[in-house]
């Protein structure tokens, strides 16, 4: 990622150099992507585990592809089965629909706007919608990271392959980046709406707890000092504000080295103390995806069943959201009035 950062071609504030009133420009949605049927989650395996920001291995970078290679055929059937489960990953359609109501309201004012999606793992690729918006005419690029927090894990991995791409290319074009808004206070207000929607179903003179599941992290990361532990915290403790909380992250193998605590533990630590209503609230992502559909709804949802949870509630996610959209369409502009 640092990569992008020092290419001459970044501007972290493009209102000085470039002319939104006139020229073309266009806003790609970055997303880290799903395969959308069986057929494509090989592919999607082996790119997720080809990528270093998501996996550290105790192996020479040079094995990785060869082992990603493996991994993904060995486990690829299993995730298959996984995927037909929820029908596909439609985080493609999501950012396609957020992106698409964006647009919308940009338009009115900016009429020479452009709006594209790329995914970091599956169709259509980073690389390729940069190319289709050069094609378009574009000449300015904002790069939207569809994820709140950073990590190295999620936009790290979704702006290496912007960097990658910048270094071969010798035309005109400038690019900017609007990354870590979890703490904008419009953003927390929308959170803490869902999760208000949610508190509805259960009785609060009853004990309950509020789990807030973010995307898993390595230890590595965390001691790398990315911040996104700290950050992670200070939304749980904004958003959660006068409910009994807890951070926690996705269920992941036993061999993963991933941040405690998993989810699925605490799950069973709170039946065990009696609390038989938990709402799970997922604070990391803005759409429905694999981490919602299947670690949420289906794995998490069986493991509170079988440890005898009687209300099991996930906050709604926020996917064509017409408030996310217009949020972020205020932060475009504001990154369009930088200056």
């Amino acid at each position: 990622m640092s990569d992008l950062f020092s290419n001459k071609r970044f501007l972290s504030k493009p209102g000085i150099q470039f002319d939104f009133g006139e020229k073309k420009w266009g806003v790609l949605f970055l997303n880290r992507g799903g395969p959308e049927s069986a057929d494509e989650v090989e592919e999607y395996l082996y790119n997720l585990y080809s990528d270093p920001n998501v996996k550290d291995r105790p192996l020479s970078i040079l094995l990785q592809k060869p082992l990603a290679k493996i991994l993904s055929s060995k486990s690829s059937e299993k995730i298959a089965r996984q995927y037909d489960e929820i029908g596909g990953s439609p985080l493609l359609r999501w950012t396609r629909l957020i992106a698409s109501n964006v647009r919308r309201d940009l338009g009115k004012k900016y009429p020479q706007a452009d709006i594209f999606a790329g995914m970091r793992y599956s169709e259509p690729t980073i690389p390729e919608e940069l190319d289709a918006a050069i094609d378009e005419g574009c000449r300015h690029i904002i790069l939207f990271s569809m994820y709140p927090h950073f990590s190295e894990a999620t936009t790290g991995a979704i702006l290496e392959p912007v960097g990658e791409w910048l270094k071969d290319f010798e035309g005109e074009l400038t690019v900017s980046l609007i990354d870590r808004w979890s703490e904008r206070a419009e953003y927390i207000k929308l959170l803490r709406k869902h999760i208000e929607d949610a508190m509805e179903n259960i009785d609060l003179k009853k004990p309950y707890k509020l789990l807030f599941i973010a995307h898993g992290a390595t230890q590595d990361m965390i001691d790398s000092n990315d911040n996104y532990l700290t950050n992670l915290s200070q939304t749980a403790e904004s958003v959660g504000d006068g409910y009994d909380f807890s951070l926690t992250f996705q269920p992941h193998n036993e061999n993963d080295d991933i941040v405690e605590p998993d989810a699925g533990k605490i799950i069973r630590e709170l039946a065990q103390q009696n609390i038989e209503q938990i709402v799970i609230a997922p604070i990391s992502f803005v759409s429905d995806h694999f981490g919602t559909l299947y670690n949420i709804d289906i794995q998490l949802s069986q493991i509170a069943a079988e440890a005898g949870i009687k209300t099991f509630i996930r906050t709604e996610s926020f996917n064509d959201n017409v408030s996310l959209a217009a949020f972020i369409g205020d932060l475009i502009e504001e990154k369009i009035d930088s200056k």
